[in-house]
C-alpha cells in the first residue's frame, strides 16, 4: 500500500498516507482546526492528564504556538488516585519540560481537603465533575480564553450514541467541537482540537513523534461504559466523522437550552441551585456522607 501524495510505503489505511505526510496531516487539521473557531492570538488553558490525547494536542499547540500567536499554559489536577496520579504527573512534567512551557499543578488534597480515592460512590462520575469545576474555575481566575480538552473523535461519537440510547435529545446540545466563554455567567468555554481525529490518528501520531504517555487507564475507568463501547463497536474514520457531522447538523433543528444560571453561595460560580454540586459533593466527602441516605 502506497502513500496517496508519493511513492513510500503508507503507514494508514485512511489516509493513505506515509509517515512524512501523515505527521504533516495530522499538524495541519489542528491548524485548520485553530483557524475555523479563531483560536489564534487566544489564551489557552491546555488540560494535561498524560493520557495520549492530551499530551498529544498539548505537544502539537506548542509547534503551532508561534504560527498563531497562542498563549499557553497547561495544567495537572493531582488526584491522589495511587500509582496512576504519580505516573500521570511524572508523564505530564516531562512533556512540559521538553516543550518548555509553564505547567500548574493544582493538588486536590490541598486546595479542597480531598481525593478521589475517598470518594466510594459513582467515583468517575464525580472525579469528572470535580475537574471541570476545578478547570473552569482556574481558568475564569486567571483571564483564560479557552480551556483545551483532549476529548477525539471516539470520543464524540460514543458521547453521541449514548445519549442516543438513553433518550437524553438535549444532551446532544452539548456535543460539539467548541462552547462559547461567557465571563459574565464565569463560564470559561472550552474546545477540543482533536475533535475531528480518530483514536487510532492519534495514538499513531505519538509514536511516530516518541511522545511519552500513561498506558494505562484510570482503575475507576476500567469497567466504564465508554471502554466496553469502544472494545464492542467497530466503525471506520470515514463512518464516524459522517456520525459526528450529522449529529452536528441534527443539532440545528433542536431548541436551544434554556437554563437558569445562579450563581453559589458558598463558592460563587455558576450553578443551577442555590448551591452548586461540587460544594454540595465535597461537604459530603468532608464529613463521611456522600452515597449515604440522609435522615
Amino acid at each position: 500500500m502506497k502513500c496517496q501524495l508519493c511513492k513510500k510505503n503508507a503507514i494508514l489505511k485512511s489516509p493513505r498516507l506515509c509517515e512524512d505526510h501523515f505527521i504533516e496531516y495530522f499538524e495541519r487539521k489542528i491548524g485548520k482546526f485553530i483557524e475555523k473557531y479563531h483560536l489564534k492570538n487566544k489564551k489557552l488553558l491546555i488540560a494535561i492528564s498524560g493520557g495520549k490525547d492530551s499530551v498529544v494536542v498539548g505537544y502539537v499547540l506548542s509547534k503551532l504556538q508561534e504560527k498563531y500567536n497562542l498563549s499557553l499554559e497547561y495544567f495537572f489536577i493531582r488526584l491522589g488516585i495511587p500509582f496512576f496520579t504519580e505516573k500521570s504527573e511524572e508523564i505530564v512534567k516531562k512533556v512540559t519540560q521538553e516543550i518548555g512551557y509553564p505547567l500548574t499543578i493544582y493538588d486536590l488534597k490541598e486546595e479542597e481537603g480531598f481525593v478521589i480515592p475517598d470518594i466510594k460512590y459513582k467515583p468517575c462520575s464525580y472525579c469528572g465533575m470535580t475537574r471541570r469545576y476545578i478547570l473552569n474555575k482556574y481558568a475564569y481566575e486567571n483571564k483564560f480564553d479557552y480551556v483545551v480538552m483532549g476529548h477525539n473523535l471516539d470520543d464524540e461519537v460514543f458521547f453521541a450514541f449514548n445519549n442516543l440510547f438513553g433518550k437524553n435529545i438535549s444532551q446532544i446540545q452539548r456535543t460539539g467541537p467548541l462552547t462559547e466563554t461567557n465571563f459574565e455567567k464565569k463560564l470559561i468555554g472550552r474546545v477540543k482540537p482533536l475533535y475531528y481525529l480518530a483514536e487510532e490518528e492519534i495514538l499513531l501520531y505519538a509514536k511516530l513523534k516518541n511522545l511519552p504517555y500513561i498506558g494505562c487507564a484510570c482503575p475507576n475507568s476500567m469497567e466504564s461504559t465508554q471502554k466496553k463501547f469502544k472494545t464492542k463497536t467497530e466503525f471506520t474514520r470515514d463512518q464516524k466523522l459522517n456520525f459526528i457531522y450529522s449529529i452536528l447538523e441534527i443539532k440545528k433543528f433542536l431548541p436551544e437550552e434554556t437554563v437558569e444560571i445562579k450563581f453559589c453561595e458558598k463558592c460563587g460560580f455558576p450553578t443551577t441551585s442555590n448551591i452548586c454540586k461540587f460544594c454540595r459533593t465535597k461537604e459530603k466527602i468532608l464529613t463521611g456522607t456522600l452515597g449515604k441516605k440522609m435522615k
